[in-house]
């Protein structure tokens, strides 16, 4: 059914669970955060930690770079987002406004925003010239995940309820509500050529949609385990899709079939990542690991 494995490149340093990771946009790092509430950044050439901090005074929820990997944006429990600098981890900025758990940051692809969605039932834009807020979004549940659209004109959010809503940046108008996806939304993110937006829910479905007319075009069902984590390839070809059980599958668009299914991991899959020259897929855990395999073609 499924193509052939390879044994990752294993990264261990975290003590409690890995919740999220992120490429540098060169690819030559990683930078990871987890329940430890430590912020750590890993070297991809000899896959060894450069540096770790705990700056952060509950659990590191989520992870991004700025798209000149000269920052790193946090996400935490502790409520707060923290910005540092990726050579040395120096702290750069602490943004105070969210008043629950922070699950989601993400920087626009032209790093003039940054955003973040919480547990308090908001989105927040922040200006990253001046680290002010721009602008804040209101749902009716928790917001679980963020992303921006490659223009960077609008972003969707996605909800405990299993709603997604998108707006319109940094104007504030609400450009559509997608249909209830029957659980959970834990995680949304846009196609490279944003003509595509891939929801996953604590159910076993990956949602895929067209845009810009707003069609869905499948429902993936992940065999037998929730969804929990998904990522672009870089040239959108493929989706990978983390999972509760532990694996990771590999869905190629152009087959419109799973090809590939990682496993190693022993717990939760919280978060994946490919690398910017798509040649390796990162995966976070509950395990305390973060794994690296080599994709095939």
């Amino acid at each position: 059914m499924f193509g052939k494995q390879k044994v990752p490149n294993l990264l261990v340093g975290h003590t409690d669970w890995v919740n999220a990771i992120a490429f540098s946009p060169g690819g030559k790092f990683l930078a990871s955060g987890g329940k430890d509430q430590t912020v750590r950044l890993w070297g991809m050439w000899n896959w060894r930690q450069i540096w770790a901090i705990k700056g952060h005074a509950d659990w590191v929820k989520s992870i991004a770079f700025s798209p000149d990997g000269s920052l790193i944006a946090t996400g935490s429990g502790d409520k707060t987002v923290k910005v540092w600098g990726s050579k040395n981890g120096t702290l750069v900025a602490t943004l105070s406004g969210h008043t629950d758990w922070v699950n989601s940051v993400t920087f626009s692809p032209s790093g003039r925003w940054l955003l973040s969605g919480s547990a308090d039932k908001t989105a927040i834009l922040w200006d990253t010239r001046s680290w002010e807020r721009v602008r804040t979004f209101v749902h009716m549940s928790l917001v679980y995940s963020v992303a921006f659209s490659p223009d960077e004109d609008s972003f969707a959010a996605g909800t405990y309820e299993g709603i997604v809503k998108v707006w319109k940046v940094p104007e504030g108008e609400l450009l559509l509500t997608l249909p209830d996806h029957g659980d959970w939304v834990r995680c949304v993110t846009f196609s490279p050529d944003g003509l595509r937006l891939a929801i996953c829910c604590w159910n076993d479905t990956v949602w895929l949609w067209r845009f810009p007319e707003v069609e869905l075009e499948a429902v993936l069902t992940i065999p037998k385990t929730a969804a929990t984590s998904i990522a672009f390839s870089p040239d959108g070809g493929m989706l990978a899709v983390g999972t509760h059980s532990g694996q990771v599958f590999l869905y190629e668009f152009s087959a419109q079939k799973f090809v590939q299914v990682f496993q190693g991991h022993t717990d939760h899959v919280s978060s994946v990542a490919f690398s910017p020259d798509g040649k390796w897929l990162a995966s976070g855990s509950r395990d305390r690991t973060i794994r690296l395999w080599k994709v095939e073609g």
